[in-house]
């Protein structure tokens, strides 16, 4: 069986992504020829890009807990699948990591999303991204 390409979807982060509020739509675009990555790109012509990955692909039973509140920004009223997506970065000597600390979660029913920063989670910034 082939998997297709699923149709670009635009996401609204209300409150932008941090280093980049004023950036509030956002395409997330994935295909079979892309995986596991997927691209998160700013809308406009300033609008960042961001390389994501699924965190359960790169640790073994990641978990985040979400406050109410976290779920209200979403559209959610927790009982939707969230997308959780981590921010990969390739760094000049080619080594990449993820950021496990800071994920992007998006409720694909309603098309938001929001960056969750946990200062206090056991997760690193810089988690090294290896070959599976």
């Amino acid at each position: 069986m082939t998997r297709e390409t699923v149709a670009p979807a635009m996401i609204t982060f209300n409150e932008g992504v941090p280093g980049f509020e004023t950036c509030r739509q956002f395409l997330l675009m994935a295909s079979p020829e892309s995986e596991p990555f997927a691209v998160v790109r700013g809308v406009g012509p300033d609008g960042p890009s961001f390389v994501a990955i699924d965190p359960a692909r790169v640790v073994t039973g990641y978990a985040l807990v979400l406050d109410p509140a976290d779920l209200v920004r979403l559209g959610s009223d927790g009982a939707q699948q969230l997308l959780f997506l981590c921010i990969v970065t390739v760094h000049e000597d080619g080594h990449a990591t993820v950021n496990l600390r800071a994920p992007l979660v998006i409720n694909p029913a309603s098309l938001r999303g929001i960056q969750i920063v946990t200062p206090e989670s056991p997760f690193r910034i810089d988690h090294p991204l290896r070959a599976a």
